[in-house]
Parts: C-alpha cells; sequence; structure tokens
C-alpha cells in the first residue's frame, strides 16, 4: 500500500514537471508557423508641436509575420505616448502591406484632414523612412496611395517609388 501511494506521488511529480516544462513562453522567439507570435521592441518617430524635429519613442508590438510586423509598426506610428509629439501618420489609413525580396510597399488611403503642408509632408516622410528602416530586412519602401504610385504623397514633395534606404 505505501509502495503503491509513492509510486502515485511520483506519477503526479513527473507529470506536473512535464506540464510545466511545456509552457515556455515563446513569444519573444522567432516567428514559427501562422499560430505563433513574436514580440518586438521597436523605435516609432513623430514630431514634435511645432513641426521642426522628429522625436523617438520605443514601443513594444506583437505580430505573427512580417506582413502583421509592419502593419503593427504603421499602427505604432498612428499612436503616440506622449502628449507634446504629433503622429503625422494618425489619420492616414493602411490598405495593405506587402514585403517582397527587401521591398516593403504600403498602400495607404489620405483622407483630406491628413494632408499636410509642405513641411509636414517631408517631415511625414521622414519619420516613415526612421520608423521602417530600423528593420535590417527593410532596404527599401515603396509607398502607394490608394493602388497607385503619385509623384507627390500630398502634392508638395516628390515621392521616389521605390524610397530607397541611404
Amino acid at each position: 500500500m505505501k509502495r503503491g501511494i509513492h509510486l502515485a506521488i511520483l506519477v503526479c511529480a513527473i507529470s506536473l514537471l512535464a506540464v510545466g516544462c511545456g509552457n515556455k513562453d515563446t513569444s519573444s522567439g522567432p516567428v514559427q508557423g501562422s499560430n505563433s507570435a513574436s514580440t518586438a521592441e521597436i523605435q516609432v518617430y513623430y514630431v514634435d508641436a511645432q513641426l521642426t524635429q522628429l522625436e523617438k519613442s520605443t514601443k513594444e508590438i506583437t505580430f505573427e509575420d512580417n506582413s502583421d510586423k509592419y502593419s503593427k509598426t504603421f499602427a505604432a506610428l498612428q499612436s503616440k505616448d506622449q502628449t507634446e509629439w504629433v503622429s503625422l501618420w494618425n489619420k492616414i489609413d493602411l490598405l495593405s502591406t506587402k514585403f517582397d525580396k527587401g521591398k516593403l510597399t504600403l498602400d495607404v488611403h489620405i483622407p483630406d484632414e491628413a494632408r499636410l503642408g509642405a513641411g509636414g509632408e517631408l517631415l511625414a516622410l521622414d519619420v516613415l523612412r526612421e520608423t521602417f528602416f530600423q528593420f535590417e530586412e527593410v532596404h527599401s519602401i515603396d509607398l502607394l496611395v490608394d493602388g497607385e504610385s503619385p509623384e507627390s504623397l500630398m502634392g508638395h514633395a516628390e515621392l521616389n517609388h521605390p524610397i530607397n534606404r541611404e
């Protein structure tokens, strides 16, 4: 009888140990398949209230794959924690992201209330470059507006297709 109790306790202990070892958190590891998520700390850029310089903030994102990583990064670009900083992308809608062989394609929709003057437009492009070129795998960004490749993002500054890492 004593031997049976000891055996039952040993089996329970081994079972608990096995269950505990099987519950490791792999969320910060590499993306493996469609059911696992990864987290990353990223740098997101904004501008100061006077629209004169870029400001950097660190955010954590959780994503399923590269396409999701870029969508979540864009969403982080639209939100802000600091009240004295301005997000130049908060009213711009991301329609799609595509990543292929180092080229990130972002297709956006710009409502009239999101349009900026020349200085704001240049800063918005700087913010985009700084934020997405932090990812080593991104060598160029093609920014589309409603599926088209416009000569200018908002009518003021020339927009290269693609924007290449410098």
